[in-house]
């Protein structure tokens, strides 16, 4: 079911009026406690060598085109200063010594309250236009870094959860990016059996867990192709190496994982 939300009327995540025009329709205080990620590993975006949000050293913009050009002014500003920073990195801390199938991880936002908010109003309590918002975010942040891709993909939740909650969040993300970018949609990865819930499990029971969960549809599509892996969170990635283990193997060109959040390592 699509819940009904009015637009730029209240803020998305305390539900404080805000003006018609506020940027991702958040109010001041929750936009200023949202660390949108600049710099990360070029592996797993892990924001390991600088991030910034997006609202400091400024009064918050009032209106979407004065934010727009704030936010590329910040961007601008610090993209020549990290450009060689960000070529001399190999791996960070997180990644180091992993194996990872994909091509490269990019996430938007860290985790914090206000972010986790966003995606468990989506995700646990049916809130379908979140989808939208957070689409938004991820769209500007695919400008940012100049992500392209033949094909959006998300990753499939079985069909007993899908009949529970009534919807993939992920597919929903997917679905608004299209609209967004103009980049199609695919479904093509299916879950074979359903899964423990991942986020009360080390490394090696997730990956002992998802081990053979996955396989593809319309193979013939996505061989030779760039495609982008979409998910609400990139926490271990240990379901995203695990997806794209299988692409890879099916001959699918290259990866990127785009997830709306993600943690620092520790």
């Amino acid at each position: 079911m699509q819940f009904v939300f009015p637009q730029n009327i209240t803020c998305i995540i305390c539900g404080k009026e805000i003006d018609s025009q506020n940027t991702y329709s958040m109010c001041k205080d929750c936009f200023d406690e949202i660390s949108f990620i600049k710099e990360e590993c070029m592996f797993c975006g892990k924001p390991v060598i600088n991030k910034i949000n997006i609202s400091d050293d400024r009064e918050y913009a009032e209106t979407v085109d004065e934010d727009t050009e704030y936010i590329n002014d910040r961007y601008n500003e610090y993209e020549t200063g990290f450009s060689e920073k960000k070529k001399e990195l190999k791996r960070c801390e997180f990644c180091e010594g992993k194996r990872f199938y994909f091509d490269r991880a990019v996430s938007c936002v860290e985790y914090c309250d206000k972010s986790k908010k966003m995606v468990f109003s989506l995700k646990y309590y049916g809130n379908t236009y979140m989808a939208r918002y957070i689409a938004e975010i991820m769209k500007d942040k695919m400008v940012f870094d100049d992500i392209k891709g033949d094909f959006l993909i998300y990753v499939p939740l079985h069909k007993k959860r899908f009949r529970q909650r009534g919807f993939n969040q992920s597919e929903k993300i997917a679905q608004y990016l299209s609209e967004y970018t103009g980049i199609p949609a695919l479904e093509c990865i299916k879950r074979n059996r359903a899964t423990k819930r991942l986020y009360n499990l080390d490394k090696s029971e997730r990956e002992k867990e998802l081990k053979n969960v996955f396989s593809l549809c319309n193979e013939e599509l996505i061989r030779g192709k760039h495609l982008i892996l979409i998910d609400d969170i990139f926490t271990t990635g240990a379901t995203a190496n695990e997806i794209s283990k299988v692409l890879k193997i099916s001959g699918v060109s290259d990866i990127t994982v785009l997830t709306f959040l993600t943690g620092a390592y520790s």
